[in-house]
């Protein structure tokens, strides 16, 4: 089998990819992002069990959450525990922006993970 046609693409094999300030800033804020969330959401659990069942209904509902959309999760079930069990109004917007940061938090670990 010939080499036609195929071409390495990339840095010389063996070399590893220079570390930046960036890449180490990138990392610790999608570490943190995934850390700080998942804590105050044992805490609510740990604390106030009920909260998380009457914000979300099932166990499944807040577990997931938990794994993938864990400042949306937050975001609601704190919203929900301002008001009158319920989210309505501007407390929306706390909860869009815990979707922002999950979204925010996804990609920027992807990026970081494809720019090694």
């Amino acid at each position: 089998m010939g080499s036609i046609g195929l071409m390495r693409v990339g840095p010389p094999e063996g070399a590893r990819p220079e570390v930046t300030n960036a890449t180490v800033w990138g990392w610790f804020f999608v570490l943190s992002s995934v850390f700080w969330p998942r804590l105050f959401i044992v805490a609510f659990w740990i604390f106030d069990s009920h909260l998380l069942a009457r914000a979300f209904g099932p166990w499944i509902v807040p577990a997931l959450g938990f794994v993938f959309l864990p400042w949306t999760t937050l975001a609601f079930a704190t919203m929900w525990g301002l008001s009158s069990d319920r989210v309505n109004g501007a407390e929306w917007l706390v909860v869009a922006v815990g979707a922002a940061l999950d979204v925010g938090t996804w990609m920027l670990a992807r990026h970081l993970a494809r720019s090694r």
